[in-house]
């Protein structure tokens, strides 16, 4: 799987829409496709490879920007982002109730077309994220995190990576950073708790072994007296929770 996000473009003007794409695949995004009308759009999206929408509010044809926006919102559950070149408050008040992620004014500038999209990702991860465990003084520090089609996006210099929830192999905490393992060497650093961070991801996956270590539990190959084997990673599994992995593993005597 790619680790780019993947933008899907719905402009109905061709030198807005190259100038888009060739923007954001410099900026190292991928372009899950391009749209001049909301019924286009929606086949792309049906495709379930798109992870952030840029949306004209003025396409042409019967459906509206704003139209696609309130689909992709009750639908997709991604992020977007309003493209206009208009201004006017009614425009924005109905574009507003959709709540868009960011609004990006054409022309644009690539410096503006990043900050929206990392606002976009930022505002859904915000609206979409569990009650934190910890007072909101300390979850201020966090790095927020976006969960879209079971893949955690991480911020990577100037964009986001995605990363498959089973790619991560397992995670090792160092106070308030994270470092996840993908295998083959990689690794990912992010700012986060081990709490804060496994309660974003998908249920019964992943397992505390140790009090900073967490693995992915179908990628435990094996299990010794004080450790578990991931690949030719020996991860540390503490005495207290020894029973409790085994159970999960479903092991035999």
């Amino acid at each position: 799987m790619s680790d780019q996000v993947r933008i899907l473009i719905v402009e109905d003007e061709f030198i807005t829409m190259d100038a888009l794409r060739d923007a954001l695949m410099g900026m190292g995004y991928g372009i899950s496709g391009d749209a001049m009308k909301a019924d286009e759009a929606l086949k792309i999206l049906d495709e379930g490879q798109t992870d952030l929408a840029i949306l004209d509010i003025h396409i042409k044809g019967a459906r509206s920007g704003i139209w696609l926006a309130e689909q992709i919102r009750e639908r997709y559950h991604i992020p977007f982002i309003f493209l206009t070149a208009f201004g006017d408050k009614q425009t924005i008040a109905d574009a507003s109730r959709t709540q868009p992620g960011s609004y990006l004014v054409k022309p644009f500038v690539e410096q503006d077309l990043h900050a929206a999209i990392e606002l976009a990702i930022n505002t859904h991860s915000a609206l979409t994220a569990p009650a934190p465990h910890v007072p909101a003084v300390q979850n201020t520090q966090q790095q927020p995190q976006l969960l879209i089609n079971d893949s955690i996006f991480v911020k990577d210099d100037l964009v986001y990576r995605r990363i498959s929830v089973a790619d991560i192999q397992y995670i090792q905490s160092f106070r308030n950073y994270l470092e996840l393992n993908v295998g083959k060497g990689k690794k990912y650093v992010l700012r986060s708790t081990l709490k804060d961070f496994l309660a974003q991801l998908p249920p019964n996956v992943f397992i505390v072994t140790h009090r900073s270590y967490a693995v992915n539990l179908r990628r435990v190959n094996r299990i010794g007296g004080n450790f578990v084997g991931i690949d030719d990673h020996e991860v540390p599994l503490s005495r207290e929770v020894r029973q409790e992995v085994v159970r999960r593993l479903n092991t035999y005597q």
